[in-house]
């Protein structure tokens, strides 16, 4: 009974359906709890295309539309494999949850037609179940991965227009790379153009090989012409031509242009902090050796000359102004000296720690005459005050010594 319903399905013969049906009543039933001896019959009427006798096995049991074959999925895998679209708008409209559902690939229905290039079905199924776009499968390839490496223009471009997730254009498979590193390892132009001119898509991004895609394309053409003889190695097919230009103009660099170019930038970088470190150095201790107001000029009852004035009439904000002018130019100093003590290399050779050792000097002397010149012009009420940012250059002082000694061991060690 089992083989009749096979053959009438892949005939599509609905009137045997029919006649099957009336002697063994529970031979759908079979077929729903895995006892059917034979081929699933929905699976097999989908695979012959006949859209009335699908129709009819869904009327009379709807459950069968999500029977999972080990081998093949579920029916909709293979209606989406077929690029059957009236049978698969019937079996969405009935179970749209199966546009989750795996094989043994870990592929959804999306997967499947995305390789096969369906764009009416792939349109559908998104349409129905977005979400499903966005599975990855089990080796670690999103559907646009798949679309590139089966060279599915079309199903690319529908996908990257519904979705419109620039993310969801980023994404790395197992091995770190973008659908931009597929494509132009499969030396696909077109896909290279399309991907580059619709998604913002990082030109620049890194795979797990440490490669750009731009360092790909050499990686590539590198192959290309072991290959040819030696007559012809100065050839270039125009598609790869087409795939530098259009890597260039969108901002491509290989690994090592990165490498050179972020060394300048942090270069730039250290220059300005020094720059602007140094003039806050300046400023807070221009004002903390001349607080505002300046200094009385006579010995009189109540005022000692050379003594802050602000510390006599306004003692609280005096002590205020001390503390974040000090907290200011300890925190400059520190900047100057952490970007001296990477900005100069250690070399085998001893004169190398000359110019830090000269830095330090100068640079902890300021400090104390920083300091020394804060008790001078503070009243002896005002003691609290001085005696907090003693403790303070104190503590600096400690941590500044511990920055040379850490540089000192590194000179050690490179000898």
């Amino acid at each position: 009974m089992e083989e009749l319903l096979c053959d009438a399905a892949m005939r599509g013969d609905l009137e045997s359906l029919h006649e099957i049906i009336a002697r063994d009543n529970y031979i759908l039933d079979k077929v729903l709890v895995g006892c059917f001896k034979g081929k699933n019959p929905l699976h097999l009427a989908i695979s012959t295309g006949q859209v009335e006798f699908v129709q009819k096995l869904l009327e009379i049991k709807p459950k069968l539309a999500e029977v999972v074959d080990t081998e093949l999925g579920a029916a909709l895998h293979i209606a989406s494999a077929n690029g059957n679209l009236e049978i698969v708008e019937i079996l969405v409209k009935l179970s749209p949850g199966m546009c989750m559902a795996r094989d043994r690939d870990g592929k959804n229905p999306l997967h499947i037609t995305a390789m096969k290039g369906n764009v009416d079905v792939l349109k559908k199924l998104v349409q129905t179940c977005p979400h499903a776009a966005q599975v990855i499968v089990d080796r670690g390839d999103s559907i646009l991965h798949l679309c590139v490496n089966y060279n599915q223009l079309e199903s690319l471009q529908l996908l990257l227009k519904m979705i419109g997730d620039d993310e969801f254009a980023d994404s790395k498979d197992a091995n770190g790379n973008t659908i931009l590193h597929i494509a132009v390892f499969g030396r696909r132009a077109e896909i290279v153009k399309h991907v580059l001119d619709s998604t913002k898509i990082n030109v620049n991004a890194i795979n797990e090989a440490g490669r750009t895609a731009l360092d790909i394309y050499f990686f590539v053409l590198n192959d290309l012409h072991m290959e040819m003889d030696q007559r012809n190695r100065s050839y270039r097919h125009e598609v790869d031509v087409r795939i530098e230009k259009f890597l260039r103009t969108a901002g491509a660099r290989r690994r090592r242009e990165m490498l050179v170019f972020t060394s300048q930038s942090q270069e730039k970088l250290m220059q300005t902090v020094m720059v602007v470190s140094s003039l806050f150095a300046t400023m807070a201790f221009h004002v903390g050796v001349n607080p505002p107001g300046g200094v009385w000029q006579d010995n009189f009852k109540g005022h000692i000359a050379g003594k802050a004035m602000l510390a006599y009439e306004y003692p609280n904000s005096y002590a205020c102004f001390m503390f974040f002018n000090t907290v200011g130019f300890l925190l400059s100093l520190f900047l100057i000296l952490s970007i001296l003590a990477t900005a100069v290399p250690v070399t085998r050779n001893p004169r190398g720690l000359l110019l830090p050792v000269i830095s330090w000097l100068t640079i902890m002397t300021t400090a104390f005459t920083y300091t020394y010149s804060i008790v001078v012009v503070s009243p002896k009420h005002m003691m609290a005050v001085t005696n907090t940012i003693l403790v303070s250059v104190i503590v600096w002082a400690f941590v500044m010594i511990l920055l040379a000694v850490e540089v000192v061991a590194a000179f050690s060690l490179s000898r």
